[in-house]
């Protein structure tokens, strides 16, 4: 069967006419300028991402767009076509998410039991190359799904006026003292992570960053701050299935370490919660070249091996890092990918920065969180993740990075979301902002505020009872 098209029992034939049928919509959707295609369907995010194409051919200029869509929209791979159909060719976007505990309280839709987001926006009358992107989007949180629809509408009229104003940030206010939300208008390629959020004030602290700037709560000025994405520092390994695929896509068999082996190809392959507690990880497995492949296996260790790994499936409530380092070079799997930097000095600083509160919140912002306590990046989007720019960073850094490294890479931490009451990660952030960057250490008050709001996040704890206590 067709998997898009095979339910309620339809008959092979019809879900080959509506394949076909869908094939030649996606086909006809063209960039009137350069003639390539601008469809926002993709097979990874599922049919509900041909909606936007269908509903995009139907649409004159000037005419309303409304979708119930998945949460992944908002930061999913997947759905960057969809994102970029939008911003070239509407204006007036927004994006209403919900940010609450649990997948079914997050949905706009009475039988998904998924979370889900609002789009709307409205189509361009007319198509040039000046405007190429839209300027802005307005994204609303809501604290939770409206329980009736007179709720709803009072809600949804409160969202329009706030759409309509030029306020860029502040509360969804239905009455004296009653608030439903938070909203916030930023660059589209920027606040998009901002949906779901319950807490405006970390929006505001991501974006800054975003910029180079701390801007932490209760300050009166963002502090300079040298950070980058990691695609300036180095790139990032090869694919899992390209490491060992379907033969003939991979050159390894990816096994089980033995026990006191020592393989010319070691791999970190795996998650384990239990061991991922420290800085330094050992590599779980072995790669055994296949027949023939001896050369394409030299040729992939030196392009993917590095002492670097990145977390892609990052669970928040149960798994410290996102990111460790191997004694020695090895070969990076779906959970631990490489990430090669230009300079093998930068390791520990990029190491240190990813596992600080700074580095925890960045993963964060940039994953997809359709799953709460989880946040998800494929290894195509980890070069956007910001990172300290170790490219600032003199002899004298470089030898304290050294220094906070050897003083942390025996202690254990504790899940991300227990960063308020992980006594290891305030200290690794002290000796970041204060002993590596030279900050006044009046800031760590500012960076407490925002690290205990962090942990309050739904998305974050996922409702588990490590969460933060009610004041």
């Amino acid at each position: 069967p067709i998997p898009s098209f095979a339910g309620f029992l339809t008959k092979k034939d019809v879900q080959e006419k509506m394949s076909e049928r869908l094939k030649r919509v996606t086909k006809e959707l063209k960039d009137p300028i350069t003639k390539k295609t601008e469809a926002a369907g993709d097979g990874n995010a599922g049919l509900a991402s041909n909606f936007i194409d269908l509903a995009h051919t139907m649409l004159c200029p000037g005419g309303e767009l409304a979708l119930v869509l998945p949460a992944a929209f908002a930061q999913g791979d997947a759905w960057k076509n969809a994102r970029r159909l939008l911003a070239r060719r509407y204006n007036d976007v927004a994006i209403v998410g919900i940010a609450a505990e649990g997948s079914k309280d997050r949905s706009f839709s009475a039988d998904t039991g998924m979370a889900e987001v609002l789009v709307l926006a409205t189509k361009k009358k007319k198509y040039s190359r000046s405007s190429d992107l839209v300027d802005s989007a307005f994204v609303a949180n809501l604290h939770r799904r409206p329980n009736t629809q007179l709720e709803g509408s009072l809600i949804a009229a409160a969202i329009e006026r706030l759409r309509k104003s030029n306020e860029l940030k502040g509360q969804i206010k239905l009455g004296s003292g009653l608030y439903a939300g938070n909203y916030i208008r930023a660059p589209m390629a920027n606040v998009l992570s901002a949906v779901g959020v319950y807490e405006p004030r970390l929006a505001d602290a991501m974006l800054s960053l975003g910029n180079g700037a701390l801007n932490l709560p209760q300050s009166q000025q963002p502090i300079p701050l040298p950070v980058t994405r990691l695609s300036s520092l180095g790139c990032r390994g090869a694919l899992h299935r390209d490491i060992s695929g379907s033969s003939p896509r991979g050159p390894f068999d990816i096994l089980p370490l033995d026990k006191g082996s020592f393989p010319e190809y070691p791999a970190l392959w795996k998650h384990d919660a239990n061991r991922e507690r420290y800085l330094i990880l050992e590599p779980d497995s072995r790669g055994i070249v296949r027949k023939g492949c001896n050369q394409r296996a030299a040729e992939l260790w030196e392009f993917t091996a590095s002492r670097l790994h990145f977390s892609l499936d990052f669970r928040i409530n149960s798994q410290p890092l996102t990111a460790c380092i191997t004694e020695m070079p090895s070969i990076g799997g779906r959970a631990w990918p490489n990430f090669k930097l230009n300079l093998q000095e930068w390791e520990l600083p990029v190491l240190l920065w990813a596992n600080s509160i700074l580095g925890l919140m960045s993963f964060w912002w940039l994953g997809t969180r359709q799953q709460q306590g989880r946040s998800c990046l494929t290894i195509s989007r980890l070069p956007e993740l910001l990172t300290i720019d170790a490219r600032k960073l003199d002899a004298e850094h470089l030898a304290k990075c050294e220094k906070i490294f050897r003083l942390f890479q025996g202690r254990e931490f504790l899940p991300a979301n227990e960063a308020y009451r992980d006594e290891v990660r305030q200290s690794l952030d002290r000796a970041i902002i204060v002993d590596l960057l030279g900050m006044d250490p009046s800031v760590l008050g500012g960076l407490a505020f925002l690290r205990e709001q962090w942990c309050r996040e739904p998305s974050v704890h996922g409702g588990k009872r490590t969460q933060p206590k009610s004041p």
